[in-house]
């Protein structure tokens, strides 16, 4: 079935075609609408969970970090002998450990979503194909989203949009595609695209009633 979609893709030209890059401003929007996104498909005792687990684990790992930065800061003060100096090489190396760790790079402590994300789509260009039985997305990553069906939900944001997958569908590690507004020279409309894609995602939840008549014969 790969092979067939990618002959179609070489040989007949798509009915929409997008070309856009996501910035860093759509990324974080696009962020926090996937958050939510996720936070809702989970059951009320599992986000319960979620949130015990990890206010859990902040509060932990602070805890070891101060344990370990007051056991530094007290190892830098028994160098001196002289009680104040103690006190200000106590007071200099908690205080500047503590601050070192804001100025850590952010990437180190981004949740896995956003940096796998981030690497995926910072400063690269994409390019979006639709057609009736399928979509492409960025040919040389990516790939097919072989049925429309596979898609989940569509979540409109002011920066673009989110095409989220089903539960057990996926595609380079990623759980939706991303499309931003920010479209490049060559690509069809922001309006075309949109209702393009609602039309297909349409259309697979609301079939034709003759073809639902014919699935039922078929089934009889």
């Amino acid at each position: 079935m790969y092979k067939a979609l990618l002959q179609e893709w070489a040989d007949s030209p798509p009915d929409v075609s997008y070309r856009f890059v996501v910035s860093p401003g759509t990324l974080r929007a696009a962020e926090a609408v996937a958050a939510a996104f996720l936070m809702k498909r989970r059951n009320r005792w599992r986000r319960a969970i979620a949130f015990v687990m990890s206010l859990a684990g902040y509060y932990l790992v602070w805890t070891l970090y101060i344990v370990f930065v007051s056991w530094l800061s007290i190892q830098a003060a028994l160098l001196f002998s002289n009680t104040l100096l103690r006190i200000l090489a106590f007071l200099i190396t908690f205080l500047g450990l503590t601050a070192g760790l804001r100025l850590l790079p952010r990437r180190f402590f981004e949740l896995p979503f956003r940096r796998r994300y981030l690497e995926f789509y910072s400063d690269n260009e994409f390019l979006l194909e639709c057609r009736r039985s399928h979509l492409w997305f960025e040919e040389r990553s990516a790939g097919a989203i072989r049925r429309w069906s596979a898609f989940e939900q569509v979540l409109e944001f002011e920066e673009g949009m989110w095409l989220f997958l089903r539960r057990g569908k996926a595609f380079g590690n990623l759980r939706g595609i991303l499309v931003s507004k920010e479209s490049l020279p060559n690509s069809c409309s922001w309006g075309e695209l949109r209702a393009y894609i609602q039309q297909r995602i349409h259309e697979v939840q609301n079939p034709p009633e003759n073809e639902n008549h014919s699935l039922t014969r078929s089934r009889a």
